[in-house]
């Protein structure tokens, strides 16, 4: 059971929740970004080209597109959830 109960530290948890999901969210998409570049440095680097384009179309684009869905997930639920308990919860009486 939590310690505190008040609306006001409700609000602040939720305030706190959504900070780290949008700065989640920041991080996600710099490692996708990274990611990325690191692929192409290895075949820059002079990776056989079949084993490049093997590991970028079976792997890259799909390590791609579940972190892209993850940021996608928290910004169209996670985070609209807490705003709406944020919103819900300011408009109680105190």
């Amino acid at each position: 059971m939590a310690k505190q109960t008040s609306y006001a530290h409700q609000i602040q948890l939720l305030i706190d929740l959504k900070s780290y999901l949008n700065n989640l969210q920041d991080r996600l998409n710099h490692v996708s970004m990274q990611y990325w570049s690191k692929s192409n440095d290895i075949s820059q680097a002079g990776m056989f080209e079949e084993t490049y384009s093997k590991f970028v179309q079976e792997y890259v684009y799909d390590t791609n597109q579940k972190i892209k869905d993850v940021v996608r997930q928290i910004n169209e639920r996670d985070i609209p959830f807490i705003e709406q308990q944020i919103a819900y919860l300011e408009s109680r009486p105190s």
